[in-house]
Order: structure tokens, then C-alpha cells, then sequence
């Protein structure tokens, strides 16, 4: 089973970003880069397999210090 991912920034501050994420047809969910403690945690605390695929690609992000206003991430 194929999975996408889409990423949009909606806010930026010095010290986190909030992305909101969806899958083609899904509801669309909210998470939240700290930029000091370099973490990524869901708005709403289901840390599923969907919020790490998004996780995982804005991390990837982050290590080389950028916040992209969008990302997909695809597998």
C-alpha cells in the first residue's frame, strides 16, 4: 500500500513551526516542530503511523535547518 503525505506550514515563530498534514482524502491534522528542544509532537496526540511518515520527512527537513512552507513525503 502506497502512502502521501502532505505537508503545509501555516506559522513559523523563533522557536517552533506548525505544519498541517493530510493524506489524499484525509482529514487534515496539525503538528508541531520545537525548534529549541528539535521535537515533533501531533496537536492532537495520536502519533500514528501517518504523523510519523509526516514527522519523519520535516525532521529530515530540520537537520539541514530548513522549514519549507510544503513538503510530501512518499513510500
Amino acid at each position: 500500500m502506497a502512502l502521501l503525505v502532505y505537508l503545509h506550514k501555516e506559522e513559523e515563530t523563533a522557536t517552533s513551526v506548525r505544519y498541517r498534514f493530510h493524506t489524499d482524502g484525509g482529514t487534515a491534522r496539525r503538528l508541531v516542530l520545537d525548534k529549541q528542544t528539535e521535537t515533533i509532537l501531533p496537536d492532537d496526540g495520536n502519533a500514528d503511523g501517518i504523523f510519523r511518515a509526516a514527522a519523519g520527512k520535516l525532521a529530515r527537513a530540520w537537520v539541514t535547518g530548513q522549514t519549507p512552507e510544503t513538503l510530501v513525503h512518499q513510500s
